[in-house]
Formats: structure tokens, C-alpha cells, sequence
């Protein structure tokens, strides 16, 4: 399952959320911005910092954008 995370370590839903991505220098991609989307905010609400990945065997966020 994807997710996004933001700076504060909360992780979000990737099927609730949209968000840009731009080759970054070095390979890989990196994330310009993103929202997610709760159904109530109107708009949705920005995420700060997001990073792309995904809930790992362990538990823990492996994050695959740059």
C-alpha cells in the first residue's frame, strides 16, 4: 500500500491523497507538494515535506521518492 508522509511523521493514505513529482538531481524523484483529501476539508489539507513510500514487513514507512 502507498502512502505519503509528512515532517510531522504522520502517514496518509495514498489512495486519498494527490501530489506532483519532478525527476530530482541524482535520479529518483522527489515530491513538490501534496494534499490530502479527508472528505470534510474543502480543498483538501497540504502536507508539508511529503515523501512518498510504503509500510514495509517491519512496520515502518520505506520511503522510494528522493
Amino acid at each position: 500500500m502507498l502512502v505519503l508522509k509528512d515532517s510531522s511523521d504522520v502517514i496518509y493514505p495514498a489512495d486519498r491523497c494527490t501530489w506532483k513529482q519532478a525527476a530530482a538531481s541524482g535520479g529518483g524523484y522527489s515530491i513538490n507538494t501534496a494534499k490530502f483529501y479527508d472528505g470534510a476539508t474543502a480543498g483538501g489539507t497540504a502536507l508539508t515535506s511529503p515523501e512518498l513510500g510504503y509500510i514495509g514487513k517491519t512496520g515502518r514507512f520505506v520511503k522510494i521518492s528522493s
